[in-house]
């Protein structure tokens, strides 16, 4: 349990934290790495808890990722913060159905 649990978080997190530094570039917005993977791993540690953990992250990301970047458009985060939360959802499901 405890291994699923680490290996979601490792692989969520570098996984969103690509998505993360993908997206800006391709719309030429600068964003800084550790701020990057500091959203990435905080945002991956709150999705997995009960109830709202999902909704809670994903807010928690929106907010953090305006404040953080130049994005001032809605265009490039909604594009952040869904393919983040694809990653949350394909990763946990793909280690549901290992273990």
């Amino acid at each position: 349990m405890i291994v699923s649990i680490v290996l979601y978080f490792v692989i969520a997190t570098l996984l969103s934290a690509c998505w993360l530094w993908v997206v800006p570039k391709l719309f030429g917005i600068a964003v800084p790495l550790v701020d990057v993977l500091i959203i990435a791993a905080l945002c991956t540690a709150i999705a997995p808890l009960p109830r709202a953990g999902w909704i809670l992250a994903t807010m928690i990301m929106v907010l953090l990722l305006v404040r953080t970047t130049e994005a001032d458009g809605w265009r490039e985060v909604t594009l952040m913060v869904v393919g983040s939360n694809v990653v949350w959802f394909l990763v946990a499901s793909m280690l549901r159905g290992l273990l």
